[in-house]
């Protein structure tokens, strides 16, 4: 199979130190957030989320931090048994559990970092709402031709629960 040739435009330089970056940044924010707090990067986001608005279902939390009622389930889960967030129901309505910071779960807030994806939050909400879109557009389009499209989307720097490294698929050339 001929070896295939490798595209040498300044924008692909651009694009690809640019990721090294991203992932350099959210690295060394994770690596800070296990050293210093003992908690995940995933982990302290859900945290803050809740800190700033208590009394949260798991599926309006998934909502807030942008991911699937399964991942932000388990990250939940893993939370109380740290003992940093309770589950209780809900005073307006028994049949709803709602999640909240336990005391530990405030005294870590207060004490950590601030969580990466809040500062790629607020990061992305400045630019121009085209530039947004494009943006958007841009990383899903890269995705689905470099064999990643198919990748599901956890919270950033927590394992998937089968721990096995996401399939790439196989890129067809058009």
């Amino acid at each position: 199979m001929p070896k295939q040739k490798r595209i040498s435009e300044p924008d692909v330089s651009r694009a690809i130190n640019a990721l090294r970056r991203f992932v350099r940044g959210l690295r060394s924010a994770a690596e800070t957030v296990e050293r210093e707090v003992k908690i995940s990067a995933a982990q302290l986001f859900v945290l803050n989320e809740l800190a700033q608005e208590p009394d949260q279902s798991v599926k309006d939390l998934a909502a807030r931090t942008m991911t699937t009622h399964s991942t932000v389930s388990e990250v939940v889960a893993q939370l109380i048994a740290k003992g940093l967030v309770t589950r209780t129901s809900d005073a307006r309505d028994a049949r709803r559990s709602v999640l909240r910071l336990s005391k530990q779960g405030s005294r870590t807030v207060k004490m950590a970092p601030r969580a990466i994806q809040e500062d790629l939050i607020e990061g992305f909400g400045s630019l121009k709402p085209s530039v947004r879109r494009g943006l958007a557009s841009g990383l899903e389009k890269w995705l689905e031709a470099s064999g990643l499209g198919r990748v599901p989307s956890t919270m950033l720097f927590e394992k998937p629960r089968d721990e096995r490294p996401p399939a790439r698929e196989k890129r067809t050339v058009s």
